[in-house]
């Protein structure tokens, strides 16, 4: 008769059995995670591999445009060094010069020519002449008034040059659009010369002597605005505030005799205020040399001033000769005493 298997040796068989399939089922699950982990850390490296040749590939492009932007930037920066630089260095003038030539250049080529010079290719040249003067002239205002938005602070800049400016160009551009537009004065300045004299004032004159009056008026404003008139640095002079009293005096009773009396034309009246330009031209780079020298710096004052002023000088004397020898008449020197004392006492100041 066959042994029967007793209940407790089933029952120590079965956990046995239990325990092997855990162990198995766990072997299991570890392979999985290994595998899923090494599916993964390969799956980064690829994606590391990957972004690492995009940034490679990035790198190499920027290398290969990085200097082409750059030159182009330097080449900008330095056509337009009248505007943004303030140390003059050789680097920057050359170009920035450049810039102002073809600025005139165009300007001369495209806008009307003064019909009154006889030489037909002197007409133009006439016109270029002018018109870089003019730009050179108009921009030197600019570097000025960018300095002292960028420093928030005019202390450098002499209050007395600037005031004098203002009230000069502003007399200076009456008397050129007075000459220029009005058919009155131009019958009144033909009465007092020579039959057939052109009328010694050009577009960019008229141009000049405005944009000037509005861009000196700016840098004026920017004194008071930041810094303000009553403290030590920018406080006015007497001496500029007694030369003031007397061109107001001297513009009022000239006024008042060209209304009421015949003895002084109303072209007396606007040569009267051509002499205080001149007269003011002759004065006003004097405290702004005082300024310097008392501070043993010209810090505050832009450098681009003196290079564009010597320029504009130049340019300036250059077409009044020029146009008096054209049409042989060395009497438009006389006629225009006020824009050939402005080109000849700024060359004087910017060389001195």
């Amino acid at each position: 008769m066959p042994a029967m298997a007793s209940p407790s040796s089933n029952n120590s068989t079965t956990p046995l059995l239990q325990e092997m399939s855990n162990a198995k089922q766990s072997t299991t699950n570890t392979q999985n995670t290994s595998s899923a982990a090494s599916c993964s850390t390969a799956s980064i490296a690829r994606s590391t591999t990957s972004r690492n040749n995009n940034n490679n590939n990035n790198n190499n492009e920027h290398k290969s445009t990085s200097p082409l932007l750059s030159n182009l930037k330097k080449a900008c920066t330095n056509l337009f060094a009248p505007f943004t630089d303030s140390t003059g260095s050789p680097t920057t003038i050359l170009p920035g010069l450049f810039l102002i030539i073809c600025i005139g250049t165009v300007l001369g080529v495209s806008l009307p020519k003064e019909s009154s010079l006889p030489t037909p290719w002197y007409r133009t040249f006439s016109s270029i002449i002018g018109y870089i003067y003019f730009t050179a002239w108009s921009i030197s205002f600019y570097p000025q008034i960018f300095m002292n938005y960028r420093r928030k602070r005019t202390v450098g800049l002499s209050v007395d040059f600037s005031a004098m400016n203002v009230l000069g160009f502003a007399c200076y551009a009456v008397y050129n659009a007075s000459l220029f537009w009005s058919p009155y004065i131009q019958n009144l300045y033909r009465q007092n010369h020579a039959a057939g004299e052109s009328i010694p004032v050009r577009s960019n004159d008229v141009a000049f002597a405005l944009h000037a009056f509005v861009l000196s008026s700016i840098t004026l404003g920017q004194i008071w605005y930041y810094d303000g008139f009553g403290t030590s640095q920018t406080k006015m002079s007497f001496s500029v505030k007694l030369f003031f009293g007397v061109a107001f005096l001297v513009l009022v009773f000239s006024t008042l005799v060209a209304i009421v009396s015949s003895k002084l034309s109303w072209l007396g009246f606007l040569y009267i205020l051509s002499y205080v330009k001149v007269v003011i031209t002759l004065l006003k780079y004097i405290p702004q040399v005082v300024l310097n020298v008392r501070r043993k710096s010209t810090v505050g004052w832009n450098i681009w001033n003196i290079i564009l002023d010597f320029t504009g000088g130049m340019l300036s004397l250059a077409q009044l000769l020029g146009d008096s020898a054209d049409m042989h008449d060395w009497s438009g020197i006389t006629g225009n005493f006020a824009k050939f004392c402005l080109g000849f006492v700024s060359i004087f100041f910017d060389v001195s």
